[in-house]
């Protein structure tokens, strides 16, 4: 039987043992262990909110609500991980 290059390039990250199946899941070795990532609830208010700051900032300009929304978001979300 051919032996597989990948898996012996892989090393373990988790397991999970479900009734008498067991499920290991693998990642490239030398990579780090993916941290737990905090997830931070921005209400669509506290979006338009922000938003309309950027707007009226930026001199009230039209045709840029989806630029605004999007750099809103991105802001209160780096906000939130400080």
């Amino acid at each position: 039987m051919a032996q597989n290059r990948n898996v012996r390039n892989t090393i373990p990250t988790s397991t999970i043992r479900s009734g008498g199946a067991t499920t290991t899941t693998l990642r490239p070795a030398g990579c780090k262990a993916p941290q737990a990532v905090a997830t931070v609830k921005i209400s669509r208010e506290q979006i338009a909110q922000r938003a309309h700051e950027i707007w009226v900032k930026n001199g009230c300009k039209h045709g840029q609500d989806e630029q605004n929304w999007l750099e809103a978001e991105r802001q209160l979300k780096a906000d939130a991980s400080k």
